[in-house]
């Protein structure tokens, strides 16, 4: 006769196939990025640990069965967990997980041996709580996806704290003389519940992950990995929110001397491995709080914070002398290139990106007009 628990076995498999294909599809939707095939083998656990606990049953016993059953937990959580390590670029700790996964066999075919069948549940339990608990401490420790972050830690947090529940009230019944059936299909439903629920959140991820991928290919030049004019107008603004009342926004305008002749005479696979290198030159020698630029081209610049102009016309000195004194590597050879830099201080708080901006490539085109290689500073301020 089928028990309540039995049915609820049955439900189990039915939602384990239907959230393996929602995470089929959404890994499909990450273009089977790293970590991400592996939620859908942890998923499809829970009905495979079932389908081989009825198997071994009907061909050596319902003992005989049991612990692949229990060690759908184990094995369907070890490999969440290094799907969202690998997802999130992490190290993946696999021996964790069959280090884990190796203690909670052994444990639950040694309780079942001894006829301690809801000991090995519980035992069991435990580890996938483990793995659950882990899971939400890698969530925690990721950058960025601020939401998606935050669902993902209390889901697997409370995910943990339901599995660990129900093995110490699983425990507490056996030890009792209390039948534990009943405890049991409580916290069956519930762990049906929150598997629903980690489906959603590892979803959640992907879908911010994959907008927050787009606003990079919006806002980021591919060639040199420097924002571009869209990224710099929205960071300008933010640089301005956050600046010291002691310090001003400035502006560098930069523009590779004679570039076109480079893609003239060796092609325009010479001119990129010089683009890749000067935007490389840039971060270099940037400070933490100056944001780097490609504006198209050959034309590049940097937003700083400077007390003075002087600062602001030595911090150009310094980027000049970077591309002139080190030679470039390219496949054509090692090339000699220079670097004109216009540099504008803003005059206030008032003074807009677009006026900076102008104000910084008119000293720009002063430099090349007076021979190139050189640094230009605009010394005429607008009035507020």
């Amino acid at each position: 006769m089928q028990t309540p628990v039995d049915t609820l076995l049955i439900v189990l498999q039915i939602v384990s196939l239907v959230l393996t294909l929602l995470m089929g599809v959404t890994a499909w939707q990450t273009r089977l990025r790293r970590g991400a095939v592996l939620w859908v083998a942890g998923f499809a656990t829970g009905a495979v640990s079932q389908w081989l606990k009825l198997g071994v049953a009907a061909r050596w016993g319902h003992a005989a069965g049991l612990p692949f059953g229990h060690l759908g937990g184990p094995v369907g959580y070890g490999l969440l967990y290094v799907g969202v390590r690998r997802y999130l670029r992490l190290p993946a700790r696999v021996d964790w997980v069959v280090g884990g996964c190796i203690v909670a066999a052994l444990a639950s075919a040694a309780a079942v041996w001894h006829g301690m069948t809801y000991v090995s549940l519980a035992m069991t339990a435990t580890i996938t709580a483990a793995f659950q608990a882990l899971t939400a401490a890698t969530f925690r420790d990721m950058h960025g996806n601020g939401m998606a972050r935050s669902v993902a830690i209390a889901i697997f947090a409370l995910s943990a704290t339901e599995s660990l529940t129900r093995a110490v009230a699983i425990a507490v019944a056996w030890e009792d003389g209390m039948p534990p059936a009943h405890v049991n299909l409580i916290w069956l439903l519930a762990y049906i519940a929150m598997a629903i629920l980690q489906a959603g959140a590892l979803m959640f991820l992907v879908n911010q992950t994959l907008v927050d991928d787009l606003q990079n290919l919006a806002d980021y030049d591919p060639l040199t990995g420097l924002l571009n004019r869209r990224g710099m107008d929205r960071r300008f603004q933010r640089e301005r929110r956050n600046a010291n009342a002691s310090t001003r926004m400035g502006m560098l305008c930069m523009d590779l001397d004679h570039f076109k002749a480079i893609n003239d005479r060796y092609g325009h696979g010479v001119g990129d491995d010089v683009l890749r290198q000067f935007g490389q030159r840039i971060r270099d020698h940037s400070r933490p709080l100056d944001t780097p630029v490609r504006q198209g081209g050959e034309e590049f610049c940097l937003i700083v914070e400077a007390e003075s102009e002087a600062e602001l016309v030595a911090l150009a000195e310094r980027h000049r002398e970077s591309v002139e004194y080190l030679p470039f590597a390219t496949r054509a050879g090692p090339m000699q290139i220079t670097v004109s830099i216009g540099a504008a201080l803003a005059a206030g708080a008032h003074e807009s990106l677009e006026s900076l901006c102008e104000r910084a490539d008119q000293s720009l085109l002063a430099a090349k007009r007076e021979g190139r290689n050189r640094v230009v500073l605009a010394t005429a301020n607008p009035a507020p």
